[in-house]
């Protein structure tokens, strides 16, 4: 049932991101969960972006992105400026901001601006400030975090600006305990910080595998199906799976490795695969749209997390539990901020990879004890990991809601 609420708001969403991938998603569901509340949201993206037609058009695989017009301009300066440069561009970037911001704001009436973060970005902090409204930021990263994709030029003075945005928040989102700890370093006071998961829309899942085909496509009938999904980063440690897969085999010859999306990083995965004469037991998908990336996922019998960066709350960990795939997963705040072990998941220690063999015999040894890990991740999702409890949160954060 749809909550009443009497007190309908007009709020600001203000971000600087292309919109095309997760971070699109984020925005997507935060907005139409803040609208199913009753309230009013404006979108304030960079010129030619519109994150709520565009969305979730990135496939797992980010490289087959396809752009046009300006938002074309926009790929090409993320990726080909030198990184001192564009920091230099997000700089810059407020000027911008700061002029469609005013436009905005003395055009009409808000009642509190939700942003998210961006280095340098203070626009949105300086204009809550002059029109006194709330000000709300998620943060999905911050100054000095380790394994950030781009590396920094000046965290020295990225953490000069963020300071000055942070002692301007009325609240602050974050995505794990992990990006927490490091804003309360900053001087941030911890009754100020939420920590605030990803999450999931209810309505795409219903904890039922449908995989369609696809099983006989990759001729998986009868076998044990391991593996995991994304676009493939050095972080995620896929060459120790691949060890670990190996070994599993002597004991478990009818277990198959998937892994679903691509990467550079899947080149060293050929390579073992084919020391160890084992190819016809590692199903490499290649890139695969978001659209039916549900479809490939409902093949998985266990979801194996190797590793992750220590910072993000991983997307397609809420996917496992939303299809009621049992995971095993690393100790890492991100993870433990949303799972605990034995109850609905099995942990083991960060790269502790005897320790992850010895939980995937224990699952594919007990499918009973599967079965009940992924029901309750599932029963745990729905209770607490739904975008419309995200937006709850923020409009309560606000002191406004």
């Amino acid at each position: 049932m749809q909550a009443d609420y009497s007190h309908k708001l007009h709020i600001l969403y203000h971000h600087r991101t292309q919109g095309r991938g997760a971070e699109g998603v984020h925005i997507t569901s935060i907005v139409r969960s803040m609208e199913a509340m009753g309230h009013k949201v404006t979108v304030l993206s960079p010129p030619g972006i519109d994150p709520m037609n565009t969305a979730g058009n990135a496939p797992v695989d980010k490289s087959h992105v396809k752009t046009s017009g300006i938002n074309t301009f926009w790929k090409f300066v993320s990726k080909n400026l030198p990184d001192f440069m564009f920091e230099l561009a997000e700089i810059a970037y407020n000027i911008p901001a700061m002029r469609r911001l005013e436009k905005e704001l003395s055009a009409n009436h808000y009642d509190m601006i939700y942003e998210r973060y961006a280095f340098y970005m203070f626009a949105g902090a300086s204009k809550a400030r002059k029109y006194k409204i709330p000000f709300v930021l998620e943060a999905n990263e911050v100054n000095g975090i380790k394994d950030r994709a781009r590396k920094q030029s000046f965290p020295a003075l990225c953490g000069m600006f963020e300071r000055f945005i942070f002692k301007r928040c009325t609240s602050i989102h974050t995505v794990s305990s992990y990006l927490k700890n490091m804003i309360i370093k900053q001087g941030v006071n911890d009754d100020f910080i939420v920590v605030s998961p990803n999450a999931v829309d209810p309505k795409k899942f219903s904890g039922i595998k449908q995989a369609g085909d696809l099983r006989n496509k990759y001729q998986l009938e009868g076998k044990k199906v391991l593996g995991f999904a994304g676009w493939f980063d050095h972080w995620d440690r896929l060459d120790l799976l691949v060890d670990v897969f190996i070994k599993l085999k002597h004991n478990y010859p009818d277990t198959v490795l998937l892994l679903v999306g691509d990467g550079k990083v899947l080149q060293s995965v050929r390579d073992k695969a084919k020391q160890a004469s084992i190819e016809n037991s590692i199903v490499l998908t290649g890139p695969v749209k978001r659209d039916v990336v549900h479809q490939y996922l409902s093949l998985l019998d266990i979801a194996v997390i190797t590793h992750s960066n220590e910072f993000g709350s991983p997307v397609v960990m809420f996917e496992f539990m939303g299809l009621k795939i049992p995971i095993i997963a690393p100790r890492l705040l991100p993870i433990t901020d949303v799972l605990t072990d034995g109850e609905n998941a099995l942990l083991f220690d960060v790269l502790n990879m005897q320790q992850m063999e010895v939980t995937i015999c224990k699952l594919l040894d007990d499918p009973q004890l599967a079965g009940t890990l992924a029901n309750n991740a599932y029963a745990k999702l729905m209770a607490h990991h739904t975008w419309d409890n995200n937006a709850r949160e923020i409009i309560h954060s606000a002191g406004i809601g």
